[in-house]
């Protein structure tokens, strides 16, 4: 389901975005090529304007002007005075030979009225817009006619333009545009691969974490509820065994119970249901740890343990954060002390509280086995157990986890650092 939203996605952004990039290049090239177009005419009209204001003014044109002209511009320059040619011959051989390339100019200018061959009765000049000139090998040429009236008579002028290198560039053009717009799409492709892989990467950690959840909640019921199955069909068997079985089933009974408000916490604070901390509101931490302290001293006397409360000479200022939360942790930390963390010599916790600068630092040590190094990290993970094999039948490994969770929506940090002389030493780092 997750590679399917993230191929779609990436195809939707893809595709959107390279939609943007051609029609962008798309625009590109027609300003380009208008640009083109334009200077194209604007050149040649005014060589156009140049020849034929000569025509009109000079008696005689020299053949070493004409070639200049035709050379520098790659011009070809027909002209005739009273319906005859010039001796001139032109200076350069086009593709097409040029007496087929003046024919063809004469034809088109007919079509527009515009006779080489007479003079212009009512105008003291004819003269036909630019026009294209196709060659018998694929050259080009921008072409005009102009015939004008001098004191004897009348002079005329086929004027052609070659712009096959002009169409080889724009043809060449055309293709980097293609090429740019080719390689766009594929960028865009790889980089929206890339950033939809990146975006949905959250959602299918979270999505393999709540298939995990799952998975581990269920094995986890499926202990107590398999013991109260069994000791109910031996109640059934054994009458006289009821009472000891009636025992085991509310005690197993009262474990499902702390695994599903366990599992409900968890599920409120994903869904983001669980009740937010009261910003602003000022949190007496010695006053919590003296509820702690009331609240597991009798616990821990019970199984021959002593708890100790450490607190420094002055009075610990308030904390941000929330009174309930707070309270969670340290408990969830006490729990996993008088479990895990005492040993056969050394049963003594102690709850402390200390001030850096400007954090408070609230600390639950024990003097067990330790964390070894490896698992400092992972212990604040769901379902999280150093000894897969131990059948704790108090602890899920969703203490630590349901910790983690509530400190972070706090702004606070949770660490773990080893006691001196063994055990360890859970903190919890709160801003003032």
């Amino acid at each position: 389901m997750i590679r399917k939203l993230s191929r779609r996605l990436t195809l939707l952004f893809a595709g959107v975005t390279s939609l943007i990039l051609t029609l962008l290049l798309c625009v590109a090239f027609l300003y380009q090529d208008t640009q083109l177009e334009t200077q194209t005419d604007q050149s040649f009209q005014r060589y156009l304007t140049e020849i034929k204001h000569r025509l009109e003014l000079d008696s005689s044109l020299s053949d070493e002007w004409l070639a200049r002209v035709e050379v520098e511009g790659r011009l070809i320059i027909y002209i005739e005075d009273n319906g005859r040619p010039l001796f001139f011959r032109g200076a350069w051989k086009p593709e097409t030979p040029r007496e087929s390339l003046v024919a063809r100019a004469k034809g088109l200018a007919l079509l527009e009225r515009v006779d080489t061959s007479q003079a212009p009765f009512s105008y003291s000049s004819r003269e036909t817009g630019i026009f294209s000139v196709e060659g018998d090998q694929r050259d080009t040429y921008l072409g005009s006619v102009v015939v004008v009236s001098t004191d004897k008579g009348f002079r005329s002028l086929v004027l052609l333009w070659d712009t096959s290198a002009r169409r080889e560039t724009a043809k060449w053009q055309r293709l980097l545009f293609l090429g740019l717009e080719t390689f766009g799409v594929l960028a865009l492709y790889l980089v929206s691969r890339k950033v939809v892989g990146r975006a949905v990467r959250p959602v299918e950690e979270y999505h393999k974490k709540q298939t995990e959840f799952v998975a581990a909640a269920s094995h986890e019921l499926r202990s107590p509820l398999a013991v109260i199955q069994t000791c109910a069909s031996a109640m059934e068997a054994v009458p006289e065994e009821c009472i000891h079985m009636t025992e085991i089933i509310k005690r197993e009974c009262t474990r499902t119970g702390k695994l599903v408000k366990s599992l409900l916490l968890l599920a409120s604070l994903d869904a983001g249901t669980e009740a937010s901390i009261q910003d602003g509101k000022a949190v007496e931490a010695d006053q919590i740890l003296l509820e702690l302290l009331e609240a597991y001293e009798p616990l821990c006397q019970s199984r021959d343990m002593d708890l100790y409360l450490k607190l420094p000479p002055d009075l610990l200022p308030t904390v941000q954060g929330d009174a309930r939360w707070i309270y969670q942790i340290l408990a969830i930390f006490l729990d996993n002390a008088i479990a895990y963390g005492c040993g056969r010599e050394n049963r003594i916790i102690e709850l402390l509280a200390e001030e850096k600068g400007s954090r408070v630092v609230l600390s639950v040590r024990d003097h067990g086995s330790g964390v070894p190094e490896e698992w400092k990290q992972k212990i604040f993970e769901r379902f999280s157990r150093m000894d897969a094999s131990r059948h704790d039948k108090e602890h899920f490994g969703l203490g630590l986890g349901i910790a983690a969770e509530l400190s972070e929506r706090m702004g606070a940090e949770l660490s773990v650092k080893d006691t001196p002389g063994g055990g360890s030493t859970f903190q919890i780092i709160l801003r003032k």
